[in-house]
């Protein structure tokens, strides 16, 4: 994956109002707001994000794909859908998750009706991304109990 591509499109997810990071290792997950970005530094193969709260580092050797997601299979029953940005390891394994303001949830995280205006950033990230080194865009489907 093209160093400059990666860190322009992490730049932007950053600077997105609401912007949820998710780390999970399987084990164990962080969920982080991507308020009160302080830094975000490149050096090298590494990023470093700090916030007021938190900092993460990522190793951008490691992505090998980036898919955005509309995903119709969370297992959150209060909202229809989730939109989020996944960065991920040769392997399939997710490394992290940029989760966009939910349209279906107001500003108190309570469901309301649809907002397209916060879906838009989803939206217009994807259409500017996918197709630049290998940047997908993926839709899944809901399950169906059977």
């Amino acid at each position: 994956m093209e160093g400059a591509i990666l860190k322009s499109m992490i730049s932007e997810l950053l600077g997105i109002d609401d912007m949820l990071l998710v780390i999970d290792s399987g084990g164990a997950v962080a969920e982080m707001y991507a308020r009160d970005i302080q830094s975000t530094e490149f050096s090298g193969q590494w990023s470093m994000i700090e916030s007021g709260d938190w900092h993460m580092h990522l190793d951008l050797a490691t992505v090998s794909a980036v898919q955005f997601v509309d995903n119709a299979d969370h297992g959150h029953d209060m909202m229809p859908k989730v939109y989020y940005a996944r960065l991920s390891a040769a392997d399939g394994t997710t490394l992290v998750r940029f989760y966009f303001p939910n349209p279906w949830l107001d500003d108190s995280e309570s469901p309301t009706e649809f907002q397209p205006e916060r879906l838009r950033a989803f939206e217009e990230l994807r259409d500017r991304y996918v197709g630049k080194d290998g940047i997908t865009s993926v839709e899944l489907p809901e399950q169906v109990a059977g």
